[in-house]
């Protein structure tokens, strides 16, 4: 998978009271200024434009990162615009797996929520991303 990290950095406040970093890499909260519009995308799998999906969590998630990264680009966006991330595995044991390949897509810290469900929508989806953006608001 290639990676395309190219970045826009925000000035965006974060609130740390220190309790999240006791869980883990990631902000209590973002402050987004009134002059930023929010990019909201949609539940996002491992699946590919042509409806292949990788068997392994590993495979699935570059594959939902990739997808956030193309979205997100077709936003005029990039990943670094990521304010707020909500991500879904139906396997506890796939947590480091996952966690691994977002380390490679993320260099800071937004807010975010990791939860492991029963079941997504199709039994074969190992995890589903969802993710909040903020870019400058463009001028008419």
């Amino acid at each position: 998978m290639k990676l395309q990290l190219r970045e826009k950095k925000m000035n965006l406040q974060t609130i740390d009271q220190g309790i999240v970093s006791k869980v883990g890499p990631y902000a209590d909260a973002i402050v987004i200024p009134a002059d930023y519009e929010q990019i909201l995308v949609s539940g996002t799998p491992g699946i590919d434009q042509d409806g292949e999906l990788p068997a392994d969590i590993t495979g699935q998630s570059e594959q939902a990162w990739e997808n956030v990264v193309r979205i997100l680009e077709a936003a005029d966006a990039t990943v670094g615009n990521i304010v707020f991330i909500r991500q879904w595995l139906t396997n506890e044991s796939d947590v480091d797996g996952y966690l691994a390949v977002r380390s490679r897509y993320l260099n800071h810290r937004p807010g975010m929520m990791l939860g492991v469900v029963k079941a997504l929508l199709r039994p074969e989806f190992l995890l589903v991303l969802e993710v909040v953006a903020a870019r400058p608001i463009r001028e008419p």
